[in-house]
């Protein structure tokens, strides 16, 4: 049976399967490809410009990166034969980064919120750092689940195509509103104008939730779902004569 990838899809799809095959060959080597090129909270010493893109090409683990790979061919071989793949990779992108914006934004919110500071470094904070080790002298901190909830943010790493992935599932049911889905445990099709909305307000409920131990980053899901549907609207509404 063969396979119709377009060609942008065709190459996120190389891009990544490279990336998690290298991320696993070099870590017998000890070398940790997703620090390298994962995202890290902008004033952490491991923090990079050129992650700002490259983490949207890396995966956490194999059900990670089937599952967004199976949605963006799912999704993004109708959507880049609809729009040409000039308009998809703009699409792709532009998701990604709003993705990263938004995350990154309720990060900063949140410890406004907590600690009346904006973008507050480990040091900051009152955190000792010598080598690996971290330790906190109490100043900010005030409680273990403070401690796990402000390391997260500081210390935590951001990986995954998502925020783009869903940028691109949004404008499919945007632009394809009737067409039915189906998802593993629910074997009866949905229009893809039910079931995205739903994932999405699922991302909102759970992101404002703030679940202990949760490691998805809902509002970059949320982030990349805006941006994605901002991007179709304003080409529909505005840019008519190259959009069909």
């Amino acid at each position: 049976m063969n396979i119709h990838l377009t060609p942008a899809v065709k190459q996120i799809l190389i891009a990544c399967a490279v990336l998690f095959a290298g991320t696993w060959i070099l870590k017998q080597s000890n070398i940790d490809l997703i620090e390298i090129l994962g995202l890290h909270y902008p004033k952490s010493d491991l923090f990079k410009p050129w992650q700002l893109l490259t983490h949207m090409f890396m995966h956490g683990g194999i059900s990670h990166i089937l599952f967004n790979m199976f949605a963006l061919v799912s999704f993004g071989v109708v959507l880049e034969d609809f729009l040409g793949t000039k308009k998809f990779v703009k699409l792709y992108f532009i998701s990604g980064l709003g993705a990263l914006i938004v995350h990154i934004a309720m990060q900063l919110i949140q410890l406004h919120i907590d600690y009346g500071m904006w973008m507050p470094s480990f040091y900051d904070l009152g955190f000792t750092i010598e080598g690996d080790k971290i330790s906190a002298d109490g100043i900010h901190i005030k409680s273990q689940d403070a401690l796990r909830k402000v390391g997260g943010i500081l210390g935590g790493t951001v990986v995954g195509a998502s925020g783009a992935i869903y940028g691109v599932s949004v404008a499919f049911a945007y632009l394809f509103p009737n067409s039915k889905l189906m998802l593993m445990f629910i074997p009866y099709p949905i229009p893809a104008k039910i079931l995205i909305p739903i994932v999405v307000l699922l991302d909102i409920f759970l992101g404002f939730s703030n679940f202990q131990n949760d490691p998805i980053a809902h509002f970059a899901h949320i982030g990349g779902a805006l941006f994605g549907f901002l991007v179709v609207w304003y080409w529909r509404k505005f840019d008519k004569k190259t959009f069909y």
